[in-house]
């Protein structure tokens, strides 16, 4: 059985071979930039805001209710393959701060008590 990490070199090779460049060149750009990743993505991509509002109303204790409920740290996806947890800087929705995407529908105003519902939310959506 191929694992994810196979699948994600494989891909790079191609893509190397289809441009005519090093393997080594396509790792660089992928391992530069954060938009892409070598570790495999959950279906609910989940990303917590950490820019200064959303940060002064109790982001980080969003981020740890999202890491306990999801078993994962910031970067990694939970074992069923459905949630990747990150942070990212700024969304744009301060007034609702704090804030949190999910598959990139924005929740605002968020409790610590609010993280199990809505991943609820997405495991019974993706039981359907």
């Amino acid at each position: 059985m191929r694992s994810a990490t196979d699948s994600i070199a494989e891909a790079q090779e191609l893509i190397a071979e289809r441009l005519h460049i090093p393997t080594a060149k396509v790792y660089g750009v992928v391992s530069f930039y954060s938009f892409f990743t070598m570790q495999p993505k959950g279906k609910y991509p989940v990303s917590v805001c950490m820019g200064t509002a959303c940060y002064v109303r109790g982001a980080e204790k969003i981020l740890d209710a999202f890491e306990k409920e999801l078993g994962v740290m910031p970067g990694e996806t939970d074992k069923d393959g459905l949630f990747s947890l990150t942070s990212l800087r700024c969304v744009g929705a301060c007034g609702l701060a704090p804030v949190a995407l999910v598959d990139g529908k924005v929740f605002g105003r968020l409790a610590p008590a609010n993280v199990k519902s809505i991943i609820n939310e997405y495991r019974e959506m993706d039981k359907q």
